[in-house]
């Protein structure tokens, strides 16, 4: 899912939370493990990508925009931290982390749903951090190639509040791709 359905989703999750719960720390835990869980695409970006010198936020959104990592190392996109996340919360419910749980959850369910649809190649393996290391977190493996025609452009800002990708189903028609799918314009 695009940062913006991630945005309005965590929105309404939190105002729906503390509509129930009277809890601005759960309301505020949904809106962190529901949106800003994908702040580790940045330190992926800056660590792992090394893109240290270009560490502006529309530089980092075109990157990623354009499909151009080579790793996802993504620790924050882990079942394993979210089984870890719930054995904490049994043992002593924190409000703020329980609203984290349930954004994070439900952050990661559009995400299956959302992104296996169109570049993952093991839609759920990829969010078990253990397969990705497995992997070596190389996107080659974890992904498929994803090709944004030329007629469409890049533009961060206006694609930040998308809610889908702008390309977002694989053409069945055209021969197999070796590399892997390529993604066509929806028409």
């Amino acid at each position: 899912m695009m940062p913006g359905g991630h945005l309005a989703t965590a929105l309404a999750l939190s105002v729906t939370a503390y509509a129930a719960t009277g809890s601005i720390a759960v309301a505020a835990g949904c809106f962190a493990g529901g949106f800003l869980i994908d702040f580790d695409h940045y330190l992926d970006y800056l660590v792992f990508e090394k893109q240290w010198r270009r560490p502006s936020p529309l530089q980092f959104l075109e990157y990623y925009f354009n499909y151009s990592p080579r790793r996802f190392v993504l620790p924050l996109h882990s079942f394993e931290l979210m089984t870890l996340l719930f054995v904490a919360i049994l043992w002593h419910p924190i409000p703020i982390l329980v609203g984290y749980w349930f954004g994070a959850a439900m952050h990661l369910t559009f995400d299956v749903l959302v992104n296996g649809e169109y570049a993952l190649r093991r839609t759920v393996l990829f969010y078990v951090f253990a397969y990705r290391a497995s992997q070596r977190f190389a996107a080659v493996r974890l992904a498929v190639r994803v090709v944004i025609p030329a007629s469409v452009p890049i533009r961060p800002v206006q694609d930040f509040f998308r809610w889908r990708p702008t390309c977002s189903t694989r053409d069945a028609t055209e021969p197999a791709d070796p590399e892997g799918t390529i993604c066509r314009e929806k028409t």
